[in-house]
């Protein structure tokens, strides 16, 4: 059995920044204030960890744990209403390789990712994509601050569910190096997609045990799996 860890912005999809501008309108309404979102990293982070950022760059204080969660809340209740107004898309060969894969034995796929578990259903839902991963056995921020205690969650639901499966069974899939790195932290093979904010060559830096500028066919897929 193989257990793929998939990221979301940037590697299954593209929202076109809809989660930007509900996280802009979040913090407006809780602060009464505009914040200019070039001013953090954003691209491989946690919901909780922008947040956080955000009240503590617009307030100057370091927010409470309840701060970032209410912000994180008021974001997720805007978010809906973003992705339906936005023209994103799905990446290349998303969907041909999570319906071939699907229903299979051998492989599962499941999220590994910076978003709330409302905000990754929110986001699959609205591309259609909800149906091929099992939330249950998903790894999402809760209120993890970095995306490697995300991981260890993963490697964690891994050991509890699939108890015979091994570090080298198991793949995460994502476009920035946080998620390279997370990987490596338990043991996983990572591959990476240069289908976000970094180039190919940035992402093969961090040296990947596979690195892609987009996802292939799923035959090809799947037998670089079997390597």
């Amino acid at each position: 059995m193989k257990i793929l860890f998939w990221d979301i912005d940037g590697t299954l999809l593209k929202t076109a920044k809809a989660g930007l501008y509900a996280f802009e309108e979040a913090v407006a309404e809780m602060f009464s204030t505009t914040f200019d979102f070039t001013t953090i990293k954003t691209a491989g982070m946690t919901d909780y960890y922008i947040s956080h950022q955000v009240i503590l760059l617009a307030t100057g204080c370091e927010p409470s744990v309840h701060e970032v969660c209410k912000l994180m809340s008021l974001y997720e209740k805007i978010l809906p209403r973003h992705l339906a107004s936005r023209q994103g898309h799905l990446t290349p060969s998303v969907k041909d390789i999570l319906t071939h894969l699907h229903h299979r034995q051998d492989y599962v796929s499941l999220l590994l990712t910076g978003n709330t578990e409302f905000g990754a259903k929110a986001k699959l839902s609205h591309y259609e994509l909800d149906g091929f991963f099992n939330f249950s056995s998903s790894a999402f921020c809760g209120t993890c601050f970095y995306r490697t205690e995300i991981s260890n969650q993963a490697r964690t639901i891994v050991n509890d569910r699939y108890p015979t499966v091994t570090s080298d069974q198991i793949y995460v899939i994502g476009d920035t190096p946080n998620d390279i790195d997370c990987g490596k932290a338990i043991g996983a093979k990572t591959i990476a997609v240069a289908t976000g904010m970094y180039s190919l060559e940035e992402l093969q830096d961090h040296s990947p045990w596979w690195a892609v500028s987009t996802l292939p066919s799923p035959t090809e897929f799947e037998q670089h799996l079997q390597k």
